[in-house]
């Protein structure tokens, strides 16, 4: 242990020698990667609110808001791992909440559970197993739901919102509209980021490499104690970011890529460092367990326990029942691209047909527009953000 810790201060002191060095080029890009949300909301000149959003079932989440009084909100639901700097780290004029907020509208950006921002719960503790017991399931059955009334009870009068998800974000709000169909009546549109569903035509990649084995590991990481992934620490996460950034980068970005989608020509080179500032900003062990279990499964099904008796005490069948998506009748945009290993045409496609009143259905042009780049990609504004503000428009204007 002794030879190990002193191992550790070395490889930290090497990477601030080499950080500092570096960082001499290019302050705003450390200033950046280091501020948290409300932080950078401010020094871009934005008004920021922060809010607390108590569920049901115990948590209390954190929303940041850029306000607009008086105009019709927009909530932003971040992926996997994420938070609400994704919808503002690339800066104003390229950033979608930055956009929103220019063209008037009072965006709100949620933090579900689990993440940096959201980790309260009226009875457990981080530390304690069953405050990690969520995946997207409880994310769309209480998260979204506590949020959605909470910000349209302060909106002034507005009946329904704007619902931009990217990733999680849309598989939670399909577990939402399935599970709790009223909530569709408050959606004026949801616009649908790299949609997450069915995994049938899913490229090779880590997840899909894994999934076969995922049961094994998750009870190997539930035995030694491991219920969040990764575990919250600002020791290693500035490890992680110094190292990733600024000693192994080429590597790091490869890895990335292999994950999201190739782009090298929408990979800015100051995205890197601001990403891994703010990512992985946290989630449970059992929300990478219930996507792998829609990968073995073919299908969008409810957590399965593993266990005939408990699967039957939650849902009153050996096997969890599937997502009834018909429910999910608000009107709807999909946006997706053809370099996307997370959510493939076809899956996406398939999703599209299984959904009662898709009003807009968008395969991006770009070729090489994969996960990441809804979020990060330079000419995302062009790519992409035009046309969902267009759909937005003809909406509210009665044309879709």
């Amino acid at each position: 242990m002794f030879r190990f810790n002193y191992c550790l201060i070395w490889l930290c002191l090497y990477a601030n020698l080499v950080f500092a060095n570096i960082v001499k080029n290019d302050p705003a890009v450390l200033e950046d990667a280091h501020l948290r949300t409300p932080g950078l909301i401010k020094k871009y000149g934005y008004p920021f609110e922060e809010h607390k959003i108590d569920t049901k079932d115990g948590f209390r989440l954190t929303a940041h808001r850029i306000p607009k009084r008086g105009a019709q909100p927009v909530l932003l639901v971040h992926g996997l791992q994420d938070s609400s700097a994704s919808w503002v780290l690339s800066g104003p004029g390229k950033a979608l909440a930055y956009l929103l907020s220019d063209r008037g509208y009072d965006v709100w950006m949620l933090n579900v559970r689990g993440n940096r921002y959201s980790r309260k719960h009226i009875i457990y503790h981080p530390l304690q197993r069953q405050f990690w017991d969520f995946s997207f399931h409880e994310i769309g059955i209480y998260d979204l739901p506590a949020t959605i009334d909470y910000i349209l009870n302060r909106s002034g009068g507005y009946k329904k919102l704007h619902y931009v998800g990217h990733s999680q974000g849309t598989t939670s709000f399909f577990v939402m509209g399935s599970e709790r169909p009223a909530y569709m009546k408050k959606i004026k549109l949801f616009q649908g980021l790299a949609p997450v569903v069915y995994f049938a035509y899913t490229k090779q990649s880590l997840g899909t490499f894994l999934a076969p084995h995922i049961g094994d590991i998750v009870r190997l990481a539930n035995l030694v104690g491991i219920y969040e992934f990764p575990p919250e620490n600002e020791v290693w996460r500035e490890l992680l970011y110094k190292y990733c950034t600024f000693i192994f980068r080429n590597t790091c970005t490869y890895f990335i890529m292999q994950i999201a989608g190739v782009d090298d020509e929408q990979w800015s080179g100051i995205a890197l460092p601001k990403l891994l500032g703010h990512f992985p900003a946290g989630t449970s062990v059992k929300s990478f367990d219930h996507y792998a279990q829609q990968i073995n499964s073919g299908g969008f099904f409810k957590y399965n326990y593993r266990s005939v008796a408990k699967n039957r005490k939650a849902y009153g069948s050996a096997k969890p029942p599937a997502y009834e998506l018909a429910n999910v009748d608000c009107k709807v945009a999909l946006y997706y691209g053809k370099n996307d290993p997370l959510a493939a045409v076809k899956d996406v496609q398939h999703l599209r047909n299984e959904l009662p009143n898709v009003v807009h259905d968008e395969l991006l042009t770009y070729k090489k527009f994969n996960h990441i780049d809804f979020l990060v990609a330079i000419d995302v504004k062009k790519l992409l953000y035009d046309s969902m503000f267009s759909v937005m428009k003809r909406v509210e204007e009665g044309e879709l």
